[in-house]
């Protein structure tokens, strides 16, 4: 016989009913309610049911209410949409970032393929732009110079001529003490300089200018050095002589300071080697490599107004906002030993510094501390220097607006006259201006670290927008 008892057909169906909890007679036959039920007292999943008579919406609050809310501390990033889950949370990011909180942006990864810089945006996710002068390629990645003479471009001769040099040894010094006819103390006969200046007697004449014959700021205190010379060649410790075209945005202040051409009539340079001279008291030479020889790539230009950073007060601090402009009175003639160099947008130019390359410094500074000065354009390869260290290396403030470079114990860095000059870092086959010399504790000093101003401290005018 069966165990099972026999249930009438009519009753049968109540068995695979839902079955409701019972508190007052009044309360059953009320709609389900969110706060009775769930509120002022504890539900259970069956209880929340009939309040949604629905078992997906049943179940999106239950894992709230039982587990709590994920999303309440906001956790995904750049405009995400944030899913609670059982212990855990969703992120719904938008087009252009991806990881747990949505925290990598496709520019984060790999510059987003771009050559030069990367853009998010909202719809179309990393959108590559161009540096001035050149143009976005057809694959939307690349940059296409749109001139002979583009910023951060070395002549291919240049580089040819650099690849046959690194498998060379240098070659001995001539001796500098020849007559000297056009130096980098007096202007060449370029053409470029105002012929109202007077600039006295300058062709069949030798300058050899004593110490008390230059002014203070011939020697300001600046920069990270390029260190010691070896009695039997001459050359420099930690750093080495730069092959003609090498670094063809470098400028030359007549005696005191460097600079960097950005266009063909503005140069970048230090605001503090700017102090207590007057406007036509120099000029910028251009081309330069030997100062005592006249090689024919030298131009020099006069000065038609400058713009020191708006923050700069000299008084209060003589190196932070440490940077200005120059405006030359003509256009410069590029060639290839003469040519700008790229800026960066400040995001890009973080990354390129603190991506762990080697920039590139530059100048005719003095290559030991209190030493001589280089009549050949020196260069000296240093990282970057984290914050903390940096901070930590030197009792004088280094804000924001500043960083290190150089070696802890090497003795590689630049010195007094390279003030001014480019801090430059090479990304893919472009440079790019990083930094500008701007002061230290001595040179290539044990736990003493170069301090350089940041570009990403821009001046009100600006000298070029990126192309798109």
């Amino acid at each position: 016989a069966s165990v099972f008892p026999v249930v009438p057909r009519h009753t049968a169906g109540s068995f695979l009913k839902r079955q409701k909890r019972y508190n007052t007679p009044f309360e059953e036959i009320k709609q389900g309610n969110l706060e009775r039920e769930c509120h002022e007292e504890m539900c259970s999943f069956e209880e929340a049911r009939e309040v949604f008579e629905d078992g997906e919406k049943t179940r999106e609050f239950w894992i709230s209410y039982r587990d709590g809310d994920q999303c309440l501390s906001s956790p995904c990033q750049n405009g995400a949409e944030c899913k609670d889950a059982i212990s855990s949370y969703i992120c719904w990011c938008p087009v252009g970032f991806s990881g747990k909180n949505c925290e990598i942006g496709e520019c984060d990864m790999d510059n987003g393929g771009c050559v030069h810089f990367c853009k998010p945006d909202k719809f179309r996710g990393a959108v590559c732009e161009c540096a001035a002068g050149y143009k976005l390629a057809g694959d939307g990645r690349t940059c296409d110079p749109e001139g002979d003479f583009p910023c951060g471009r070395l002549a291919v001769n240049v580089i040819s001529a650099l690849s046959g040099r690194s498998a060379q040894a240098d070659l001995p010094e001539e001796n500098l003490n020849d007559t000297i006819n056009n130096s980098l103390l007096l202007p060449k006969q370029s053409g470029h300089v105002d012929s109202t200046t007077n600039h006295s007697a300058t062709n069949n004449v030798t300058w050899k200018p004593t110490l008390s014959e230059l002014p203070s700021w011939a020697f300001s205190p600046t920069l990270p050095t390029i260190q010691e010379e070896v009695a039997t060649d001459k050359r420099i410790v930690g750093g080495n002589e730069v092959t003609p075209g090498e670094i063809p945005w470098q400028v030359g202040e007549l005696i005191f300071c460097g600079g960097s051409i950005l266009s063909e009539r503005w140069v970048i340079t230090a605001a503090h080697c700017l102090e207590k001279i007057t406007i036509d008291s120099f000029f910028v030479r251009v081309g330069e490599h030997n100062v005592h020889r006249n090689e024919g790539t030298e131009d020099d230009y006069e000065i038609s107004e400058w713009q020191v950073h708006n923050s700069y007060n000299a008084s209060k601090s003589r190196f932070n906002h440490d940077i200005a402009l120059l405006r030359l009175k003509t256009a410069i003639v590029f060639s290839d030993f003469i040519l700008p160099i790229c800026l960066g947008p400040k995001k890009f130019t973080e990354a390129v510094l603190e991506s762990g390359i080697r920039s590139l410094v530059s100048g005719w500074g003095r290559v030991r501390f209190a030493g001589a000065e280089s009549p050949v354009m020196q260069k000296v390869e240093v990282p970057y220097v984290q914050r903390t260290v940096c901070k930590d290396s030197s009792s004088s403030h280094i804000s924001r607006y500043m960083f290190c470079a150089g070696y802890l114990h090497e003795h590689k860095d630049a010195c007094q006259g390279d003030s001014g000059g480019p801090h430059a870092s090479k990304y893919r086959d472009t440079w790019f201006l990083t930094g500008i010399v701007s002061w230290g504790e001595e040179c290539a000093k044990d736990g003493k670290f170069g301090v350089y101003t940041h570009t990403k401290t821009r001046l009100k005018c600006r000298v070029s927008e990126p192309a798109r």
